[in-house]
């Protein structure tokens, strides 16, 4: 599905967001109508990043259903979130829309903020009504962010709901640039295009799909209607933990390698299964954000939504040099 992201540090950038916004509005099928609200939400948020923020970045996320716009950044962080969301609410005696009118714009609207470190705002649009039956079972959220100095990321995620069956692929493509991008692409499209067959078939069908390309790293996790357990495949470095609701975790580990650089040695898709209740959490990322973060220090704002959590963690820990994407997957599980 991948996105885009984009520093926002002036008018420049500004201009730069509310085009790519509304861009991307309008190749998912919204109606004018919303394409300008989209437009007029986006230029809101990166008007606060540039006044406010430090290291602040504009995400734009195609999202099951949908359009995710993020504005997450490293600081200062809102002491009073709910004062911020009060219509006229600035510190620095300018008018505008504020968050609360980006919260009447978007169809669903999420803040994380922690004073001193840093806020991640979601605001989102869906082609279905919330809460509507076409929401998926299990909750899907990703933020993505491309190596600075290039315009397309070389990771690259998606979902996919078949038959009873979720399926969650994460793809960080070798090296940066159009041609990691295209790899994660091609590992996207072979997963979707058959999103019921089992983690480990898709792991191995997809090394010769790579054959000739960069290759990449793959993550895949499914999820099957009603069943209390969930299977995770895996190829390369991608850090995978599964997080329970009382915050105790287990990272779950891949095969080493390369899709598409098929070893000598070794067992390719070797399938992982873990119980699934539902109220906890998958989050997967690529090697762009470290790994270095703690469950209990950020299980506050994994009850967020799972975009919003994603952002987050983008936004806190992304190393800033190389291409980064993290998806968090809430919800399903038995009933």
């Amino acid at each position: 599905m991948n996105g885009a992201a984009l520093a926002v540090t002036g008018p420049v950038q500004m201009t730069q967001a509310r085009q790519l916004a509304g861009q991307t509005a309008r190749r998912l099928g919204f109606p004018p109508s919303v394409v300008d609200r989209v437009v007029l939400a986006a230029s809101e948020l990166g008007t606060n990043l540039m006044k406010y923020a430090t290291d602040g970045q504009l995400v734009i996320v195609p999202s099951p259903g949908g359009l995710d716009v993020l504005a997450i950044d490293r600081g200062p962080g809102i002491e009073r979130v709910q004062d911020s969301m009060r219509d006229g609410f600035s510190t620095t005696g300018t008018l505008g829309l504020g968050l609360g009118g980006v919260r009447r714009l978007a169809g669903e609207f999420d803040i994380f903020s922690r004073h001193g470190e840093g806020t991640t705002v979601l605001a989102r649009w869906r082609h279905d009504e919330p809460g509507g039956p076409a929401r998926a079972q299990v909750v899907v959220g990703a933020a993505l962010s491309a190596a600075p100095g290039e315009t397309l990321c070389g990771d690259d995620w998606g979902v996919a709901h078949s038959e009873g069956v979720s399926t969650v692929v994460l793809s960080d493509g070798l090296g940066h640039g159009p041609e990691a991008a295209d790899a994660s692409t091609t590992v996207v499209e072979k997963v979707l295009a058959d999103p019921a067959a089992a983690p480990e078939e898709l792991i191995v069908a997809l090394d010769d799909s790579m054959a000739t390309k960069r290759g990449a790293t793959v993550a895949i996790a499914q999820f099957r209607s009603g069943e209390p357990t969930m299977s995770f495949c895996g190829v390369g470095n991608s850090t995978v933990r599964l997080i329970a609701k009382d915050g105790s975790c287990e990272a779950l580990v891949s095969s080493p390698g390369i899709v598409g650089k098929r070893q000598r040695s070794g067992k390719r898709g070797i399938l992982t299964a873990r119980p699934w209740s539902g109220h906890g959490w998958l989050v997967i990322h690529t090697d762009g954000v470290s790994d270095r973060w703690s469950v209990a220090e950020n299980l506050d704002v994994l009850h967020h939504d799972p975009a919003t959590a994603a952002g987050w963690l983008l936004g806190a820990y992304g190393r800033r040099r190389d291409d980064a994407c993290v998806v968090v997957v809430s919800g399903g599980g038995a009933t």
